[in-house]
């Protein structure tokens, strides 16, 4: 069962494209002369941010990609804008092969990383993509 707030779903690829998303509301139908009951999804984009609909039969099974959320210490961003990451304990290997996005939490990962501070992103991870979605400074003490 899907449920509102705590589901994810990877919609389905076409007119409302295909992605990671939170489920915001979810709808039905009463089922109809010549149909089944169908389910009207409302749900946000993990990665763009974008609300997206789908509509499903409610008897339909729902792609549920696994979406991990990791921490890493910015070690390095190269000159090509790839980071060097480093995990919190027990939590994954180093990672090199993200680049620093050039939206808003990219130039704030660059400007804090530029000004000596101790950088900690968290990177979204679902369907072989990887996003970064939150930059703060590590103010505990190594």
């Amino acid at each position: 069962h899907i449920k509102a707030r705590k589901a994810v779903v990877s919609t389905q690829s076409g007119h409302y494209g295909r992605g990671p998303c939170k489920v915001v509301n979810i709808s039905t139908s009463k089922p109809g002369k010549h149909g089944s009951a169908k389910c009207n999804f409302t749900a946000i984009d993990l990665f763009t941010g974008d609300k997206k609909e789908a509509i499903s039969p409610g008897h339909a099974n729902v792609d549920v990609p696994i979406v991990t959320r990791l921490e890493y210490t910015v070690m390095d961003i190269d000159d090509s804008g790839f980071f060097s990451l480093m995990p919190n304990e027990g939590q994954g290997e180093m990672r090199e092969d993200i680049r620093c996005p050039d939206d808003g939490e990219g130039e704030k990962a660059r400007t804090m990383f530029n000004d000596g501070k101790d950088v900690m992103v968290t990177i979204l991870t679902a369907i072989g993509e990887d996003r970064l979605v939150d930059v703060k400074e590590n103010t505990k003490g190594n």
